[in-house]
């Protein structure tokens, strides 16, 4: 290492890399349309202790959105290779996409590393629970979506190091939680960057072991303490204890005063449920479980996620009761105790206040409007992975229900009439009426829960007005005509089909009687998908 530029140590490798006082470069306030490789700058987003955050369009691309993109804030900062790389490890709903990656050199030579990723609109996860009053429920899922994201970091071989609740975002439109920043993570086989004996965190986040650790590996040349799941674990623990509770936990070093809960043999911090006689027994025992002073009986990331998943289903029948009291009464008559820290939030602890939480979830409603109003055939957003078993369950039972009442039709003695021109029609109906009770790789099963086993509810019955065309069903064109062998109704290309007992157009699930006849409704041979890819677990592609 040498001493240079001011009192400043740079690596002896890297020391062609320091910028003079003259050439240094402000790269928080780039001008909108600067050229970062091929993305351009669209304005600033925020900036952190070692990146800017813009938002970036693509050229040529503009039609596929807006992006994140973080410049480091220093010339070849190496943490922006190692964030790279662990996004490109780690896929999962709740992390961010990694888009792109590279260097931008600057006019005055300096190469500046950046990395661009999927971008998140939503609010930092206590500033989001401050202006709402979220359910024990919602509170238990968003916690399942976080460890699960933790789980996938660790099953990639790497750790997060900085969980925390300004590194968790919650999308404002579908509440669904993102973790963020993986700046300060770490990996199997990534290069030392620190001489430091404590690897980077947040102090207030920081386990008691690593704290012991570090003290006692501090009388040691070049000893370091290595961070591992546990420690992400534990910092996930002190976030949703500060989460339903509105408070820290005492500070994590046993060695001082007010740490002193956390030493071998003491009881912890107080329950959440102590401190917030909201919070239930299922997310009491979770949070107590994470903030365990032996790691071992943390628990895995996997283990958390499907104990919270499993306390939010339970807690479901609840989920419209508030985990915080609502504010009565005037600043002024606030509690003494309520009064610490509230200064700074202007609302008093473990309380709401009506008006606030009534605008954001105002705001909140306007902006799914406003998202389904832009994209009206299906939401971008992922499904839960609960709801997308539930969906494909039920498309593949509409579909099993389909082809046997098919089957059963067409072996019958008394085959459908058609003429000539009408036979390749007859053939493919079938088929082309399975397609929207089967949800595919590849659709968001938005479709499947109103498949085409769904009939009108006069299916079977003589109706005395047309029937109702599907979703998804084949249309008339701009004529009003449809396919030669069709006939249109009421907006809906049907097949005329010849039962000889009217009973039997029962035996067609989609099969409709109207004016003494039976007609099906018939549906495109093939469908686009609705959405991004979602895998069968619940993540994106």
């Amino acid at each position: 290492m040498r001493l240079t530029n001011g009192g400043r140590y740079w690596p002896q490798e890297r020391i062609v890399d320091a910028p003079s006082l003259d050439q240094a470069v402000d790269v928080r306030s780039l001008p909108y349309g600067t050229k970062v490789g091929p993305w351009r700058l669209k304005g600033g987003q925020g900036v952190g202790v070692y990146g800017a955050v813009y938002r970036a369009v693509r050229q040529g691309a503009e039609a596929a959105g807006e992006a994140a993109l973080k410049m480091a804030l220093h010339p070849r900062d190496p943490r922006f290779q190692r964030e790279a790389e662990l996004l490109r490890r780690t896929r999962h709903s709740s992390v961010p996409r990694l888009l792109d990656s590279g260097v931008w050199r600057h006019p005055n030579g300096f190469c500046y590393p950046y990395v661009v990723m999927e971008c998140i609109e939503g609010e930092p996860l206590y500033r989001w629970a401050a202006r709402r009053n979220p359910s024990q429920h919602t509170v238990l899922r968003l916690l399942a979506q976080a460890a699960r994201a933790l789980q996938a970091t660790h099953e990639a071989g790497g750790v997060h190091r900085d969980v925390k609740g300004d590194n968790v975002l919650v999308r404002r439109v579908d509440e669904w939680l993102f973790l963020m920043d993986f700046g300060a993570g770490d990996y199997e086989g990534a290069e030392r960057l620190t001489s430091s004996v404590l690897p980077p965190g947040t102090p207030a986040y920081r386990s008691p072991e690593a704290w012991a650790q570090g003290r006692l590996l501090g009388r040691y040349l070049h000893e370091r303490y290595v961070a591992g799941p546990a420690d992400d674990v534990f910092a996930l623990g002190v976030m949703a204890y500060r989460l339903v509770t509105d408070e820290y936990p005492p500070f994590t070093d046993a060695s001082m005063e007010e740490g002193k809960c956390w030493r071998p043999g003491s009881s912890g911090p107080r329950p959440p449920q102590e401190m917030n006689p909201q919070v239930g027994p299922e997310l009491d025992a979770v949070i107590r479980r994470m903030l365990s002073l032996k790691p071992e009986a943390r628990g895995t990331a996997k283990e958390l996620a499907e104990q919270l998943e499993q306390g939010a289903e339970q807690t479901r029948a609840t989920a419209h009761e508030n985990l915080f009291e609502w504010e009565t009464l005037p600043r002024a008559e606030w509690s003494r105790e309520g009064l610490p820290g509230a200064e700074k939030s202007g609302r008093s602890l473990r309380r709401r206040n009506r008006d606030t939480v009534r605008e954001a979830l105002e705001a909140d409603a306007a902006r799914r409007e406003n998202q389904c109003r832009q994209q009206p055939k299906a939401p971008t957003w992922r499904v839960p992975r609960s709801e997308l078993q539930r969906r494909v369950v039920s498309g593949l039972l509409g579909l099993a229900a389909l082809v046997t009442g098919g089957v059963l039709l067409w072996s019958r003695d008394r085959q459908p009439v058609i003429t000539d021109d009408e036979p390749r029609m007859v053939e493919r109906s079938a088929a082309e009426s399975q397609d929207g009770g089967v949800t595919y790789v590849g659709d968001t099963a938005t479709t499947s829960s109103q498949s085409t086993v769904q009939a009108p509810s006069g299916r079977g019955i003589a109706l005395e007005a047309p029937p109702k065309p599907l979703q998804g069903q084949l249309k008339p064109d701009g004529n009003g005509n449809c396919r030669k062998g069709l006939v249109a109704l009421n907006g809906g290309c049907w097949l005329k089909v010849e039962v000889g007992d009217l009973e039997n157009c029962r035996v067609v699930k989609s099969g409709v009687v109207f004016k003494q006849a039976c007609y099906a409704p018939i549906f495109p041979t093939e469908r686009e998908p609705t959405s991004d890819p979602v895998k069968p677990d619940g993540s994106g592609q």
